[in-house]
């Protein structure tokens, strides 16, 4: 049953972003395969520091290449500064 079930991660857009969108993501499958990593990429950071995540995505235009580094080299930090 649960092959069935097709679960949508739903949100609104403004007019210029669908045009964009349209434009720039038409072929088949593309916005599935990329929104896909986004949302695993963004919930893999709130998971890693909910608070700086959440705060770093609303507050400013951020690439997510450059809030995983940073998250990383925070948790790197973290871990050396604990074992010695």
């Amino acid at each position: 049953m649960t092959d069935l079930v097709k679960h949508r991660f739903l949100f609104e857009i403004t007019e210029e972003q669908m045009i964009r969108a349209n434009r720039l993501l038409s072929q088949y499958g593309l916005r599935k395969a990329i929104f896909g990593k986004i949302l695993d990429d963004v919930l893999d950071a709130i998971e890693v520091d909910a608070g700086m995540s959440l705060g770093m995505l609303m507050s400013e235009k951020v690439v997510m290449n450059g809030l995983m580094a940073t998250l990383a080299a925070r948790t790197k930090k973290g871990k050396v500064s604990k074992d010695g």
